[in-house]
C-alpha cells in the first residue's frame, strides 16, 4: 500500500545529501512549498509557500545532490547510476497514468504496469514473451503480470 515507511527514505536522502530540495505544488489548496536544507540537513532553509496560478499542475520534485566525500566516491559509478535510473522507471510502471515521471528533465513514457513489464518481457528479436495479466483487487490497487523466463 505503501512505497516506503516513516519517510525514512527521503530523512537518509537528506542526511547523506550536500543539498537537498524538495518543491512540490498543490493545485486544490492554490499554493506552492520549496523548503532547501544543506550540508547534510544542519543546515535548514525558511519554507516558501506562495500562492500558485489558477490552472497549475499539482507536482512534487525532489533533488537531492548525495554527499560522496560520505561514501567515499570521487563520482556516482554507473552501477549506482544504473541502480537510481531503474527506481525511477520503477515508479513510472507502479504510478497512475496521471503521473508524469521525469529523470533529469526527460520523461518516461511507461503510463502502466503492463507497459512496464514489457521492458523486460522481449527478446533480442523484439518479439513479446508470452504473459498473463490478472487484476486481482476490486479497487484496482493490484496487478500481476506472470511470464516466461531464460534464466
Amino acid at each position: 500500500m505503501t512505497g516506503g515507511r516513516n519517510g525514512f527514505g527521503a530523512k537518509l536522502a537528506n542526511i547523506f545529501s550536500t543539498k537537498f530540495v524538495v518543491e512540490t505544488s498543490d493545485s486544490k489548496n492554490k499554493l506552492s512549498y520549496k523548503q532547501v536544507w544543506k550540508n547534510n540537513m544542519s543546515i535548514r532553509e525558511e519554507p516558501i509557500i506562495k500562492p500558485i496560478a489558477k490552472g497549475d499542475e499539482d507536482f512534487t520534485c525532489i533533488t537531492f545532490y548525495p554527499d560522496l566525500k560520505r561514501f567515499n566516491m570521487p563520482n556516482l559509478d554507473e552501477d549506482i547510476v544504473s541502480l537510481m535510473t531503474k527506481r525511477v522507471y520503477d515508479m513510472a510502471g507502479v504510478t497512475p497514468a496521471s503521473v508524469k515521471v521525469t529523470i533529469n528533465g526527460k520523461k518516461i513514457e511507461i503510463k502502466n504496469f503492463n507497459i512496464y513489464c514489457d521492458l523486460y518481457l522481449k527478446t533480442d528479436d523484439t518479439k513479446e514473451l508470452p504473459k498473463i495479466l490478472e487484476k486481482p483487487d476490486p479497487n484496482g490497487r493490484w496487478e500481476i503480470i506472470a511470464s516466461l523466463s531464460d534464466g
